[in-house]
């Protein structure tokens, strides 16, 4: 069960990164200001989606059929019953304190307490992470719930420490008849409190395919701010894909997005399906190209 502590891990470690970092080419220098802004919110909502569709384990890329399609969907078994849960939970290798409660509505929520901290396989994590849903072997509901979650390196002092709260909710289905077809809607919204006083934000709502060689986010819009005021909007403009068979690309492979920041309009391009985890930002004849391995290096 390593596996699915990582997947909320994975969020709070990509917010906390670092984002305003790139490899620029083709800014001339009276079009710095804008091309920086626009670059800001866009690594931001990248790490951000970075997160939320990494959470699709490699259960769900690797057991698409039979008994094992219990691990179709990242949360897949977890919500079963009271007693699967409880079994699933007492496997987990966290520090957390780790409860379990049935909800009125039919759903489960499993509660991972981190407190005011402690020490979780190398990190120093605090807060709370709730996951409540509900599934049949077809379908299922689910919610991923943020309380002032931090996690950083044991050693690691940060200069302006931050916590996050937020959700992303989501309900799926999965039909067999033809090899695997997965479906899902989801809405999500997050906000980064710094200790400072600053805050980020991301709210939006989409909808996304799959089967066992990727998914497709057909629909996302969202809208938010960052540190330095700016708000920006956005949409799918071209189907958002992510190819399971780039192994070590941890973004979409193809599609592009048209995004408004503060008055400026931009478009992203995530490529033609190559398997790398570049993407490029278009702003009025500007070209800035973003290579997210140069970054994390």
């Amino acid at each position: 069960m390593k596996m699915k502590i990582k997947s909320f891990r994975i969020i709070a470690a990509l917010v906390m990164a670092g984002l305003y970092s790139c490899t620029e080419e083709s800014v001339k220098p009276e079009e710095k200001k804008s091309s920086t802004e626009t670059e800001r919110v866009v690594l931001l909502k990248t790490e951000l989606d970075r997160a939320a569709f990494n959470l699709f384990g490699s259960t769900f890329k690797t057991k698409p059929s039979g008994r094992e399609q219990t691990g179709i969907h990242r949360f897949g078994g977890l919500f079963r019953s009271k007693a699967d849960a409880a079994r699933r939970a007492a496997g987990w290798d966290t520090c957390a304190l780790v409860t379990i409660t049935e909800n009125t509505d039919g759903t489960y929520t499993v509660i991972l307490n981190f407190g005011d901290g402690c020490q979780d396989n190398g990190k120093f994590i605090t807060g709370v992470v709730a996951f409540t849903g509900s599934e049949t072997d077809t379908s299922g509901v689910f919610k991923i719930a943020f309380d002032k979650f931090s996690e950083r390196d044991i050693d690691e002092v940060l200069e302006n420490p931050a916590t996050i709260n937020g959700f992303y909710v989501g309900n799926w289905g999965v039909s067999l008849s033809n090899g695997l077809e997965y479906e899902e809607a989801f809405q999500t919204a997050f906000e980064v409190n710094y200790n400072d006083g600053g805050k980020e934000t991301i709210a939006g709502e989409g909808e996304l395919v799959g089967d066992i060689d990727g998914f497709e986010v057909n629909k996302y819009n969202f809208a938010g701010s960052n540190l330095n005021n700016d708000v920006y909007a956005a949409f799918v403009v071209n189907p958002l894909i992510f190819d399971f068979d780039c192994k070590t690309t941890t973004i979409f492979t193809e599609g592009t997005e048209a995004f408004k920041v503060n008055d400026d309009s931009a478009a992203i391009d995530f490529g033609e399906g190559e398997c790398d985890n570049i993407f490029t930002i278009l702003l009025d004849g500007v070209t800035i190209i973003i290579d997210l391995d140069k970054i994390d290096s």
